[in-house]
């Protein structure tokens, strides 16, 4: 594997590892102390799930883009797509749930559309990387 395209790996993996972070960081807030704890899934199941999720993306995405770089918008919409069936069905507890502070809800739906956002982001990138 090129190096530039192992750097898409480790980046992905830094941007996680930070975002997780801040994440947690955000839950040392008065506001938002303690509320973390009921969770379903632990902060860092949500992030490890999208990120192995990201990774496999990204690494079919580099494997379409090297055979034919035509299909890697079409292989990024299925993809995506099977993130987002699997992603339900994780967050279906999640729906659920009847509380007061969806705080929940809201951290899972963002933690999706930022791992969405990385993956669109480097779709991108080698689309417009012709070769």
């Amino acid at each position: 594997m090129e190096k530039k395209y192992l750097s898409v790996f480790i980046k992905t993996t830094g941007t996680a590892g930070a975002l997780l972070f801040i994440n947690y960081m955000l839950y040392l807030l008065p506001q938002l102390k303690g509320r973390d704890a009921a969770f379903t899934y632990p902060l860092w199941g949500v992030y490890l799930f999208f990120l192995i999720f990201s990774l496999i993306i990204l690494g079919i995405l580099l494997k379409v883009s090297q055979q034919n770089l035509t299909q890697v918008g079409y292989a990024f919409l299925l993809l995506t797509g099977a993130k987002m069936a699997a992603s339900y069905f994780l967050a279906k507890p999640i729906i659920a749930k009847t509380v007061e502070f969806p705080v929940e809800k809201a951290n899972f739906f963002a933690v999706f559309v930022l791992f969405l956002a990385i993956e669109a982001y480097f779709t991108a990138r080698l689309l417009n990387n012709k070769q």
